[in-house]
């Protein structure tokens, strides 16, 4: 008995030290699920697709913005650059009829804005037979003789769309031409062949039809 008293303190020392032990294991083994946060992410094969789908779906969407917007603002050139070209067909044909062709470009845009017939969101400036609008910058050849209208549309950015040419021979119908790409475009000179114009890097598009005025109809 008295053996046992003398070895009570070491016999409680050695409980204590296998409890803090077995509680240290214990809390490792099993994370405190209520004091810590595991700052680790572990995703499932299927959320991992879902994300994936849903970066795509945000990349498309953007990449079908970007190319519809440059669409529509090729499509609103083509407009103005034909509402640019029948106004001076219609103005030289007039003018024809009473013997007053105008001689240069820069006569029948002149003549084109005197008359009021320069399309809405159009006007002339310095460089000479160029008219500028919100999304372009149209540059007018002309030929009194035999009469023929060609205009080339250049975008002011990037998203107004490649070069437009728009040519109005004296007979035959409008050809139209855009370019394949939108930098390092070589301009044809004017009223180049269609070979000369295609290999420059323009292609030919179909173009709807466009009644030009006939200046010998009333001859």
């Amino acid at each position: 008995m008295t053996q046992l008293r003398r070895n009570l303190p070491l016999l409680i020392t050695g409980i204590m030290i296998a409890l803090i032990v077995s509680t240290r294991l214990v809390s490792t083994a099993l994370p405190d699920r209520t004091g810590s946060v595991d700052p680790r992410v572990t995703l499932t094969d299927n959320d991992a697709r879902q994300i994936l789908e849903r970066r795509q779906r945000q990349q498309v969407r953007a990449f079908m913005s970007v190319a519809e917007g440059e669409v529509s603002r090729t499509e609103e050139r083509i407009r103005e650059t034909t509402a640019l070209a029948l106004a001076a067909s219609l103005f030289a044909a007039n003018e024809s009829l009473v013997q007053r062709i105008p001689p240069t470009a820069d006569a029948l845009l002149a003549g084109v804005n005197l008359a009021r017939l320069l399309p809405p969101g159009m006007h002339l400036t310095d460089r000479s037979g160029f008219v500028s609008s919100a999304r372009s910058d149209l540059h007018m050849r002309y030929q009194p003789e035999p009469l023929e209208i060609e205009i080339v549309s250049i975008g002011k950015e990037r998203i107004d769309g490649p070069a437009v040419m728009l040519r109005l021979p004296q007979s035959g119908d409008p050809q139209l031409f855009i370019a394949t790409r939108l930098d390092e475009i070589t301009i044809p000179k004017p009223f180049a062949s269609e070979a000369e114009i295609i290999v420059s890097g323009f292609v030919p598009e179909p173009f709807r039809a466009l009644t030009l005025p006939n200046p010998n109809a009333n001859k």
